[in-house]
């Protein structure tokens, strides 16, 4: 049999340049062949100069590898190009070009003729007339300062595609039975993509915070060069992990740790913002998971800081689920490197046919040679193409009885093979579901161990000054059970039973806990004489919406009084030096008291 067809890919990203060769069966499958990546040792400081870095570390890579290809695909950075989702009117489908070209001279903060771009339509969102297209551009000027960096090694680039889009294509194929909403953070060097699948939709947003970011901060708290910064991240550098746990006895891994723990703190921000858009403008729902994936996703600790901050499962994005690995390939380095081979996956699947997403950017370059191509003589081709038909349905047929057969025998052979491990697989199912029984009740201890110190942490950073807390009373409501459906009988979830007050005019109609907690009663005073400082009433509301922003309490900022349920001023108590105040502070999550 001829030898399958193979492609070269080309992702060039911000401080890394990474290729992948494949192979592809008749069947579209994919393997992977050889794969390679090399820092570009570029200063980010010094991005024009990044040209001259590109094509030297490329022909080292393709001349180590012993890659020999004419063609490539490649891939550039999500942050050089301008993204926007916009809604169209209903018209004709005729009219659909015209009407995105109209958008696109809107929408794009350049004059439409310095950009090359592309559009893709969009599975409607809504149930309403509009349809929906992505217009994707960049200007020309930087994509072919990319082309002309990677052609300069002896290659014509066939195609230029987008690294999001790209990493996009690759999801649907590793993760094609993924139910609900899917939430892919992309951490690079200068930015992160935040990549939002559901069902046939997506939604794409570019972050500005990224590797480059902790190094930087790394330069400034330790006043050593990037260079050095970025050596020491990756030496020492890992997410703290905050709260109770230890700092390590380096004390210069300590200080780099809480920088890099800041950062993601300003990105968690960021993807919550998103996730709200997301939710709110374009009728998403809420994402179940969480997968990693890019360069910057190796620190360590990483997922677990996501895990905390989103309560969601995170897990690291394997691209190469569904490919095949060549026997040379060296497992041990791609698996090191396995965040950097989604686009490259993608760009490949390109050439296996229809894919979920396909933007194609075209450089000044790429425009003429495929506009040469184009007037090349009809006839030559046409004669070409009936000649190819027939040789092509020739070859066909027989590689269709050829591949069947071989079909039948490898299922022939997987049948067997299953049927013999059977009893195996069923013995390691059962094992797995009592680990991970065993894992999920010690996760929730945890979790209930470190709800206490988060809560009064919370408290403490939000209190405005004048305002103290004399009281803080746990206990448990029986009413928020029965709101949710799962109340609880004498016993099961406060003390002598339903409606038995915990003692105190702040506590009534609460239970002293047994089993949980789920709601706080504060008791505290706050300024309000005219003689020393004066903190009114006001305050105490503007507490209790900062606290609404939590994500420990249950409070509606609209319905004040559900939360603050009570407090005195200087009308109705002139003579007290401070005013009164309770607080019903309800938890989203209750705290359990029993291991």
């Amino acid at each position: 049999m001829a030898a399958a067809p193979k492609v070269v890919t080309v992702d060039l990203g911000t401080s890394t340049i990474k290729f992948g060769e494949f192979g592809i069966s008749p069947g579209g499958a994919l393997t992977l062949l050889r794969f390679g990546v090399a820092e570009i040792g570029l200063d980010p400081n010094k991005e024009e100069e990044r040209a001259k870095f590109i094509t030297p570390t490329l022909s080292k890579l393709f001349k180590d590898h012993d890659i020999r290809a004419k063609e490539v695909l490649l891939s550039i950075s999500g942050q050089s190009v301008f993204m926007r989702f916009v809604k169209l009117p209903p018209v004709d489908p005729g009219q659909i070009e015209q009407v995105v070209t109209f958008e696109a001279q809107q929408n794009v903060p350049f004059p439409i003729n310095e950009v090359t771009w592309d559009y893709q339509m969009m599975p409607n969102r809504s149930t309403g007339t509009e349809a929906e297209a992505v217009i994707v551009a960049i200007k020309k000027d930087i994509v072919e300062a990319e082309v002309d960096a990677v052609e300069r090694i002896g290659v014509k680039i066939k195609r230029v595609d987008v690294a999001p889009f790209a990493l996009l294509n690759a999801f649907r194929y590793s993760e094609p039975e993924t139910e609900g909403c899917s939430l892919i953070i992309d951490m690079g060097a200068r930015s992160t993509n935040l990549i939002f699948v559901e069902k046939a939709n997506f939604w794409i947003r570019n972050v500005p915070i990224a590797g480059n970011q902790i190094s930087q901060s790394i330069c400034n708290e330790l006043q050593e060069p990037f260079i050095a910064a970025e050596t020491l991240k990756k030496g020492k550098g890992f997410v703290s992990l905050g709260g109770i746990y230890a700092d390590p006895d380096d004390v210069e891994a300590a200080r780099i740790s809480k920088l890099i723990r800041s950062t993601m703190t300003r990105l968690h921000v960021d993807i919550n913002r998103s996730i709200a858009y997301y939710r709110t403008t374009l009728t998403g729902t809420a994402p179940k998971r969480i997968y990693l994936t890019g360069g910057s996703s190796q620190l360590p600790y990483l997922d677990l800081f996501f895990a905390e901050k989103h309560n969601l499962p995170v897990s690291y994005f394997n691209p190469l689920r569904n490919v095949n690995l060549s026997n040379s390939i060296n497992t041990g380095q791609l698996q090191q490197n396995n965040c950097y081979t989604a686009e490259l996956v993608g760009l490949a699947l390109r050439e296996t046919g229809s894919c979920p997403a396909e933007i194609t950017l075209d450089a000044p370059t790429l425009a003429a040679r495929s506009d040469k191509h184009r007037k090349q003589p009809y006839y030559f081709a046409a004669l070409s193409a009936w000649v190819f038909l027939f040789v092509c349905l020739a070859l066909y047929y027989w590689k269709q009885v050829d591949l069947a057969n071989q079909t039948t025998a490898i299922l022939h052979d997987r049948t067997a093979s299953l049927q013999a491990m059977a009893p195996t697989i069923e013995k390691l199912a059962t094992e797995s579901k009592t680990e991970r029984r065993i894992f999920d009740d010690v996760v929730r201890i945890g979790q209930h161990r470190n709800a206490w110190p988060d809560v009064l942490a919370a408290l403490n950073d939000k209190i405005p000054e004048g305002v103290w807390i004399t009281k803080l009373t746990p206990s448990y409501d029986p009413s928020l059970d029965a709101k949710n459906g799962t109340a609880r009988g004498p016993g099961q979830g406060g003390g002598p039973g339903v409606g038995a007050p915990a003692g105190g005019a702040a506590l009534k109609g609460l239970q002293t806990p047994t089993d949980e907690i789920n709601v706080l009663v504060i008791d505290g005073l706050y300024h309000s004489n005219a003689k020393t400082e004066v903190v009114d009433s006001a305050q105490l509301r503007e507490f209790v919406k900062a606290l609404a922003d939590l994500p420990y309490f249950d409070v509606d900022p609209q319905k004040i009084t559900e939360t603050l349920i009570s407090f005195t001023t200087s009308q109705t108590d002139p003579t007290s030096f401070a005013q009164k105040f309770s607080m019903h502070l309800k938890l989203k999550q209750p705290i359990s008291l029993q291991p």
